[in-house]
């Protein structure tokens, strides 16, 4: 074996060790959340994809029956992927249901194929799977011969389903994210730790990888197998697959802090918080929130911020803020929608923005220290909206105060 395959077999080691190491981790997190386990299996399926290399340098034998299972595995990975990001960005604890099942009717039909295909005679399964050869099949029945074929060609679309599978799942995690990050701001004040901005990168970068596979593709039917091409996407599937286990590991679900907040005297279920995170879609045509009420809670939610200046908690949350003045989060959401004009983002980070204003007028505390004082966790966040509601940088409206 030549050494620029050591190179790429040792690469695909490291890569598959990542992958098997971070799923037994997330599965042991089971009982903390069962986002973890879609992921684990999206791990582990892309184990069985990626795994060749490693098995033909350490376990040979163990390589056909892999690439077997490659097919259902290959089907796997994106509706896995997706179920983890809907837990992730769920404003409940995410269960797997029977509403999910849906998502595993193609895998189910992959595996079906493999099943059959393990019943096939080793020597038809090695002939085409590891040999590519077609002749093989000379000496057995005609029956055989049509059963193979029929495989063959649900496969092979099955394959090429998987481009359009991958590029649903990918629109529909695009608007997923989308959508969460509008109902963030119906929730929190602080939302820069939340918005999952590695995700959107890790979905572009996936974009380039199959940009790369189809050139590494193109590269080896036109031309001749080039050892850089492999290379460059050996390395380009370890740097993904780094990035989604290092954040995969380490990331919790969004709404997770709020999954058992309660108000004053009645727990809030998770059903209420769904209900919250629709209202400004369904303009609250069913609620019972009066005029009178609606002004009732604008009040409560002035001196919140008036004269409790609940607004400095760089924690705050929408059903911490309920918990405080003792209303409803879903009647307090609408209240700054319908009545203010508002959602609870800006309301608060506009808050927020004011007090900065002043202390930047009339301190010498530095910009970093102003931002904590008044509630942001970070210099960014701050900046971004400082310039949101003023058009102007901190500095720039120090400077010009001078």
């Amino acid at each position: 074996m030549n050494e620029p395959n050591m190179a790429l077999v040792a690469l695909n080691i490291v890569t598959v060790s990542i992958l098997l190491f971070s799923a037994s981790l997330l599965i042991l997190r089971h009982s903390q959340n069962q986002t973890y386990y879609p992921l684990s299996f999206s791990f582990i399926a892309t184990t069985l994809v990626l795994c060749q290399p490693t098995l033909k340098a350490v376990v040979p034998s163990l390589q056909l029956p892999m690439l077997v299972l490659a097919l259902p595995a290959l089907l796997l990975i994106a509706p896995c992927f997706w179920l983890y990001v809907k837990g992730l960005t769920k404003s409940s604890v995410w269960l797997f249901s029977k509403h999910d099942l849906k998502h595993m009717v193609v895998p189910s039909l992959g595996l079906i194929i493999s099943l059959i295909t393990f019943c096939l005679p080793y020597e038809i399964q090695f002939g085409l799977l590891g040999k590519g050869d077609l002749t093989v099949l000379d000496s057995f029945s005609d029956t055989l011969k049509t059963i193979t074929y029929v495989l063959a060609i649900l496969t092979f679309l099955l394959v090429l389903g998987w481009v359009l599978q991958s590029a649903f799942y990918l629109f529909k995690i695009l608007q997923r994210l989308t959508s969460y990050r509008a109902k963030l701001k119906e929730v929190f004040a602080s939302t820069d730790n939340k918005e999952f901005q590695w995700l959107s990168g890790l979905l572009i970068f996936v974009g380039l990888a199959w940009g790369v596979a189809a050139l590494n593709l193109i590269v080896d039917n036109l031309f001749s197998s080039n050892g850089i091409s492999k290379q460059i996407f050996g390395i380009a599937v370890f740097v993904m697959v780094y990035v989604v286990t290092a954040w995969g590991l380490r990331q919790k679900p969004g709404f997770e802090e709020i999954f058992d907040t309660t108000l004053s005297t009645q727990t809030i279920d998770t059903h209420e918080y769904d209900t919250v995170l629709k209202a400004s879609e369904e303009k609250y045509l069913r609620s019972a929130l009066t005029d009178t009420y609606a002004k009732a809670i604008a009040q409560k939610l002035e001196s919140a911020m008036v004269d409790d200046q609940l607004f400095l908690d760089a924690n705050l949350s929408l059903p911490k803020l309920a918990k405080h003045i003792h209303v409803s989060p879903n009647y307090i959401s609408q209240t700054l929608n319908e009545t203010m004009g508002t959602h609870f983002f800006d309301y608060v980070n506009e808050r927020r923005v004011n007090e900065a204003k002043t202390l930047l007028q009339n301190s010498n505390q530095t910009v970093l220290s102003i931002a904590m004082q008044v509630g942001f966790n970070s210099k960014s966040a701050f900046y971004s909206a400082f310039k949101k509601y003023t058009q102007q940088t901190p500095s720039q409206f120090k400077q010009q105060c001078k």
